[in-house]
């Protein structure tokens, strides 16, 4: 489930970095683009978690599962809009305002998972806190910065998003498929 998850939104993030670093043009693919992936992480809703996964490690498994299912679907959602927004060729400020919900909903869940994946507190170990934190994290920072930059227009900031976006998509790519080959596990 987080394999899937954050190689698709990061991948998502990264089809979107070259857009607003200028070096796609064209709105209508991208849009395309990112609606299929937005509609493909989905598919990690019925797939068996990998790394949160039973209550022999941790006592909050339900409540864990729940918080990044609730993730799961407010990216998806998300870049759904963000997807429709460049297809149909939109104004962006509705999506801008949007990832600031977005962005907010991202740091609670960074600040749970954080508080909740511990070390000190539970059996999950060093690697999975950090994983699943940073990814949640980075979510967040994009999400905000893609609120300043489209809700507000501050063009300024384009270049400092796009960055951001090309670089934590990587990230959150390689995130997901360490998860993916076992590498970071219980």
């Amino acid at each position: 489930m987080e394999a899937v998850f954050f190689i698709l939104v990061g991948g998502a993030l990264f089809s979107q970095s070259w857009n607003l670093l200028g070096l796609l043009a064209e709105g209508r693919s991208l849009g395309l683009l990112i609606g299929s992936l937005a509609l493909m992480s989905l598919i990690a809703l019925i797939i068996d978690p990998m790394v949160i996964e039973s209550e022999l490690h941790n006592s909050h498994w339900v409540t864990n599962n729940a918080v990044f299912k609730a993730l799961i679907i407010l990216w998806s959602v998300y870049l759904l809009a963000a997807g429709a927004q460049h297809f149909l060729d939109l104004e962006e400020r509705a999506v801008g305002l949007f990832a600031g919900f977005v962005s907010v909903i991202s740091i609670v869940a960074f600040l749970y998972f954080v508080v909740r994946f511990a070390p000190e507190t539970n059996k999950y170990g060093e690697a999975v806190w950090l994983s699943i934190s940073v990814g949640t994290l980075i979510l967040a920072i994009n999400a905000g910065l893609s609120f300043f930059h489209q809700a507000i227009p501050f063009h300024v900031i384009r270049l400092v998003s796009g960055w951001f976006l090309l670089v934590g998509g990587v990230i959150l790519g390689v995130v997901g498929i360490l998860i993916g080959l076992g590498t970071i596990g219980l």
